[in-house]
């Protein structure tokens, strides 16, 4: 039987009178515009919700007594009853984000639609059941910083490095073949005792820049992670654009055998630098903004520049994005040094230039993939 995580919902979060619903569409739109715009007044909800007086009335009033938003005196002068500020209720729910990466888990903690608590244990070793322990035990202590406890959590989104495949499978880089080509949610829900909804780490990384960072204000962008390997996240609209098989961004694909190792993975460099003579370096130490001080680094940004280019060129061709972010773990002086490399595709017609998107370094650094993850649930859910 398919797995379905809203099945798994506590019964404290759902509708009294919808089973298996936390919110009604209207009362997630309004919900997702509160959070947008926190201590916006009642009487300002009526024309972007397009509902009556009486009919705002009555699901604010539903959403407060059900304790998932809060109301403060309006400080706007105006005719009439004051109308309060509404925001969202923080500690209404919380909910957890774990990124599964070569060399690390990250692991959020998010109370309602806000990141509280971060933390980052190793990957290692080949058992997925020891895996799935450790990632248990530090759910644990992240709820124990709170004073929380698991019933408190709405559900949990795990993101993992791979191709998607059925369902919540993934197909793995080779240090993550034991996480490879399993439907990962039910292990980890029935591990956790908690929904779970998954998705590749790179597109939860996107969604949290979309979120919190740079692109928050961009409404279509592409995001590219580097990690590990090299992918990337579509967003449009303001949300993530998955594609018909979970797998839009997946820009390894645009390199064949023959330039599949001249392309910007950090796994690449870490090989790069090795070969160099620094061979006590990790997958972490690369994280470091001292590492374009380091013999080699410029050498390597030189060889996979033209990769970078494809990319970038079959990123706007394709999807026309206004933005295009550098994020995953690379450092931001290495992303500055990458875009100063990036060359356009854009050979002038009839004198004129074509536009093409603006280059930035993501802002959400640490955690992304579990930042992006712990949001997973609030969208299937309540935003």
């Amino acid at each position: 039987m398919k797995y379905a995580p809203l099945d798994h919902v506590a019964k404290h979060f759902l509708r009294d009178f919808q089973p298996r619903r936390v919110a009604s569409r209207n009362e997630r739109d309004l919900l997702r515009l509160v959070w947008k715009t926190p201590g916006i007044e009642r009487s300002d909800l009526t024309e972007p919700l397009d509902l009556t007086q009486q009919s705002l009335h009555r699901i604010v009033g539903r959403l407060h007594d059900r304790g998932m938003i809060v109301f403060s005196p309006s400080e706007t002068r105006r005719p009439g009853p004051p109308s309060p500020e509404l925001t969202l209720c923080k500690d209404w729910c919380l909910t957890l984000g774990i990124s599964v990466n070569v060399g690390s888990i990250g692991l959020c903690l998010m109370g309602f639609g806000e990141p509280l608590e971060n933390m980052e244990i190793p990957q290692e070793g080949s058992s997925l059941a020891v895996e799935m322990g450790r990632i248990e035990a530090a759910v644990e202590e992240l709820l124990a910083r709170r004073n929380a406890a698991r019933r408190d959590v709405l559900g949990v989104g795990l993101a993992v490095a791979g191709h998607r495949m059925l369902e919540t499978a993934f197909n793995c880089p080779l240090p993550l073949a034991h996480w490879s080509l399993i439907d990962l949610a039910p292990i980890l829900g029935e591990q956790l005792g908690l929904p779970v909804w998954a998705d590749n780490v790179a597109r939860t990384a996107a969604l949290a820049e979309a979120i919190f960072g740079v692109g928050r204000n961009v409404a279509d962008f592409a995001y590219i992670a580097h990690l590990h390997g090299y992918g990337g996240g579509l967003v449009s609209g303001g949300m993530p654009f998955r594609g018909s098989f979970g797998n839009a961004g997946e820009y390894s694909v645009l390199f064949g055998r023959h330039d599949y190792d001249d392309r910007p993975a950090l796994s690449l460099l870490l090989q790069h630098l090795h070969a160099k003579g620094h061979s006590d370096l990790t997958l972490k130490d690369l994280k470091k903004e001292s590492l374009v001080d380091l013999d080699g680094v410029s050498e390597w940004l030189d060889r996979v520049a033209p990769a970078h280019n494809q990319a970038i060129n079959a990123i706007c061709a394709v999807f026309d994005p206004a933005l295009i972010v550098l994020g995953g773990e690379l450092p931001h002086s290495l992303a500055g040094m990458l875009i100063e490399r990036t060359e356009f595709n854009n050979l002038p017609r009839h004198g004129v230039l074509r536009d093409v998107p603006s280059l930035a370094v993501a802002q959400v650094v640490d955690a992304p993939g579990a930042i992006g993850a712990a949001l997973i649930p609030l969208f299937e859910t309540v935003l």
